[in-house]
């Protein structure tokens, strides 16, 4: 670490292809020695800019002015690292053995984690001055050191010896690495510096990565001290490339989410006392839409003029061509990348998808909006990075059964529009099948709504779009598969200049825009199925007028219009009942891949908990230094993460479990313990909830209550969020109590109220106002849906405005009221 290697490639090519010249920075690149501080460098102005671990934020905690710009690496590669034959099997073994490690690491909070998650400090080690040399283990002169894992387990591989790795992933501390830091007052001083100079950098590490044989080369060449091999270097950039991507492709992110956690954990180590704001931590002035383009490209640009597009003309919400247009999500998105390129793209107009794909065989067009790579189309287009991603899903008969593989429907027709990736892709993988192919997904779904075929297979998006406004009542998603419509933009194989540019582009679309686009399509959608229910319901009434006043007035055809009557209502009914639960089903389908990676994601936490507690009171034990109050305080503090274990287990099991069973419930109880579910979040976002309420008892579904408890207190949680910041008020206030023959719960924020314009839409299946693709607009549908079908009663949302301790608030509320019963009827 601090060595010259790839570690430090990005900086090295922002130098070298003249990134930083570019935006007219003149870059030293200081060398690291034993002796140095790093922290202290950037506070005493010896350099303006360093990288170094999590630890920064222990720092910060500690009082010390620094802000974070970005982290090169989204996991950290930092390992303790041994010999396969040395016998240390365990951390535990690691006492009064031998490490080598630099003081600026020892203080690594990644590291110390780790080791005191086991019940073993520094002082248990014998600590050597690191040679940074991995002989220093094959001649024994050290049991461990720290390293990185893409550098020396490789090193002793070439030198033919296997080695024994201790990650702190595996004991549940994934932290961030490489941190690109500066001081709060030469940020807010050079705002614009900052800005190139991180975007330069940035610049220079996706260079690196696209070009890992050349930059190795340079390294090998210019940056090689320590004489590593050409073939170490190109893996070390291998293995560091499996680290440094977030989820949407792009390098130096990071998150107040994961930020959170990481201080949680060091809070629950005790290396951290203090609070921090995590807004004055990290730095985000630096980030925008703005796209560095080399000279070369810059010309290429000018000189192109425009860019020509072809699309597909009917594949709704994705993209359509109508009145000559291009519109829909693509159609959005090559807008935004128009504006960052600042060169106008120009719609190829086509009547179907396959004359878009001959005309771009043809090179009649730059680019495809919005393709899958397939082997056959990998002969005349390259792909940017994928900028949608979209499940793949079986539309049939509202009667068919749900399947989990297509393998079980091998003598079933299936239709699948011409052309499409996925086609090509399925007919290899399932030969057996007999796929008809069809012009457009209309085609397809028309075949299966007249039993011409079992089922039609599309993106999720375009099926989900085309039942909910056309058919209705008739199909329904029937399976949805592994296989995923991973979507870019093609790229002409022959103008590599082009690919590169549209790259750069996409990976600066900012995620609020990109849920923005996926909100006016989707929220087009429900307004559309909604004015379809109402029409229904008004030609419905409009019937039953018809059927009395012919009742009035031929009374003889009484019982054969009843019964045809009664039988209609049956008909509407079970349509709408059947209606009803695809949507729920669905919504659930929708809501589970989200609640299994929370699950997962806030498990790790509190295992680690458990780990550090359980720990630290051995340890303490031993030394006979462990008080009662440190006792029952980590007792308190396991049993508290083992409650939270098990409950969202239960949350998780409650959701689909499709028995209701009333019960005897103390409202007091019932809202505590909802609460509890939802605390270690809105204790970390300062969240303050003041109470009122009322002890007593009534009979009702007690999870369907809680679920819709929990949905308006995470709604709230994330207005908050994003209306206060962390050291003003954020307040939620709950007030519940019996009035006449109803219990009333009502739980309001002052996160400023819900905007007037959207006010009426909140309950809508689908709509959202979450950006990050956090939400899924089904949570307050939900919640409606259980209060009013489940527990018959209501739920409505409005604004207040209130006072509390003088002060003015603005905010929303929301009312739910439910019958009082205290005795089965």
């Amino acid at each position: 670490m601090w060595l010259d290697q790839f570690e430090f490639a990005g900086f090295y090519v922002a130098v070298e292809k003249g990134f930083y010249k570019d935006v007219g920075l003149e870059v030293e690149l200081k060398k690291y020695d034993p002796s140095m501080n790093i922290l202290e460098e950037v506070l005493n102005k010896n350099a303006d800019f360093g990288t170094s671990s999590s630890s920064l934020i222990v720092d910060k905690s500690n009082g010390k002015d620094i802000i974070l710009l970005g982290s090169i690496f989204q996991s950290s590669p930092l390992i303790l690292l041994a010999l396969e034959n040395s016998n240390i099997n365990y951390i535990e073994d690691m006492k009064n053995k031998s490490l080598m490690i630099t003081q600026e690491q020892q203080k690594f909070a990644t590291f110390k984690s780790m080791i005191n998650s086991k019940g073993v400090r520094i002082e248990d080690l014998k600590v050597l001055e690191h040679s940074f040399d991995v002989d220093d283990l094959i001649n024994k002169k050290t049991d461990l050191m720290l390293a990185y894992s893409t550098n020396e387990p490789f090193l002793l591989k070439e030198k033919g010896f296997k080695s024994k790795i201790f990650d702190p992933k595996d004991y549940g501390f994934d932290f961030y690495e490489e941190i690109i830091f500066t001081s709060k007052e030469f940020a807010l001083n050079n705002p614009k510096l900052v800005k190139d100079f991180y975007n330069a950098t940035i610049r220079g590490w996706e260079y690196a990565f696209e070009n890992i044989d050349e930059v190795a080369k340079l390294v090998y060449e210019k940056y090689n001290p320590q004489n590593k091999t050409l073939k170490s270097l190109i893996f070390e950039a291998n293995e560091m490339k499996k680290l440094v991507y977030d989820k949407h492709g792009k390098i130096g992110t990071i998150t107040p989410e994961r930020i959170n956690l990481i201080i949680n954990t060091y809070r629950v180590m005790g290396l951290i006392e203090n609070d921090i704001d995590i807004d004055d931590l990290i730095y985000t002035e630096h980030l925008d839409n703005t796209i560095y383009l080399s000279n070369e490209e810059k010309k290429y640009l000018k000189e192109k003029k425009k860019i020509s597009v072809c699309v597909d003309p009917n594949w709704m919400p994705l993209e359509k061509i109508e009145n000559g247009k291009h519109i829909g999500i693509s159609a959005d998105y090559l807008k935004v990348v128009e504006n960052i390129i600042e060169t106008p793209i120009v719609l190829v107009p086509t009547k179907t998808w396959t004359e878009s794909i001959q005309k771009g065989k043809n090179k009649e067009c730059d680019i495809f909006s919005l393709v899958m790579s397939t082997p056959q189309r990998e002969t005349y287009l390259n792909f940017t990075k994928s900028y949608l991603e979209i499940p793949l899903v079986l539309a049939s008969k509202v009667d068919a059964p749900f399947i989990n593989d297509l393998s079980h429907i091998k003598n079933k027709k299936l239709a699948i529009v011409k052309d499409y990736a996925y086609a090509e892709l399925l007919k290899i993988k399932f030969p057996d099948i007999n796929f008809i192919d069809v012009l457009n997904v209309q085609e397809g779904l028309t075949l299966v709504e007249k039993e011409k075929v079992y089922g039609f297979i599309g993106s999720l998006l375009t099926v989900g779009y085309q039942i909910q406004n056309n058919y209705i009542g008739q199909l329904k998603i029937s399976a949805k598969f592994d296989e995923t419509f991973n979507l870019a933009i093609g790229v002409r194989n022959d103008d590599l200049t082009l690919l590169t540019i549209l790259n750069k582009a996409i990976l600066n679309i900012s995620e609020q825009q990109k849920q923005e686009i996926i909100n006016k399509w989707v929220l087009i959608n429900v307004q559309k199925e909604i004015n379809y229910t109402f029409l229904n319901k008004v030609l419905v009434t409009l019937l039953i007028f018809i059927v009395i006043f012919v009742l009035i007035y031929r009374e003889y055809l009484l019982k054969k219009l009843n019964k045809e009557l009664l039988e209609k209502v049956a008909v509407e009914i079970h349509k709408n009942e059947e209606k009803n639960r695809i949507l729920i089903q669905q919504s659930r389908m929708a809501s589970m891949g989200e609640m299994l990676e929370n699950i997962a994601h806030q498990w790790r936490q509190p295992l680690s908990t458990i780990s550090v507690c359980a720990s630290g009171m051995e340890i303490k034990k031993e030394l006979e230094q462990l008080s009662d109050e440190e006792f029952f305080q980590s007792i308190k503090h396991i049993k508290q993460s083992t409650t939270y274990l098990s409950n969202t287990i239960d949350d998780f099991r409650n959701f689909f479990n499709e028995e209701k069973t009333i019960n005897k419930i103390n409202l007091k109880e019932l809202i505590n313990r909802t609460l509890d579910l939802v605390s270690p979040s809105f204790n970390t976002h300062n969240i303050k909830v003041i109470k009122e309420i009322e002890d007593i008892h009534f009979l009702s579904l007690e999870n369907e209550l809680v679920q819709v408890l929990m949905n308006i207190l995470v709604n709230s949680k994330d207005a908050l969020k994003l209306s206060k910041k962390i050291d003003e008020d954020r307040i939620i206030f709950i007030n519940a109590q019996k009035r006449e023959n109803k219990i009333v719960i009502e739980v309001k924020d002052n996160a400023n109220g819900i905007d007037e314009k959207i006010i009426d839409k909140i309950f809508e299946p689908y709509f959202t106002t979450k950006h990050q693709f956090n939400g899924t607009g089904i949570g307050l549908y939900m919640s409606k849906l259980l209060v009013e079908k489940h527990l018959k009663g209501s739920l409505k949302a409005s604004n207040t405005s209130f006072k509390l301790n003088k002060n003015s608030y603005k905010g929303a509320i929301f009312t739910i009221d439910i019958p009082f019963e205290d005795e089965v009827v």
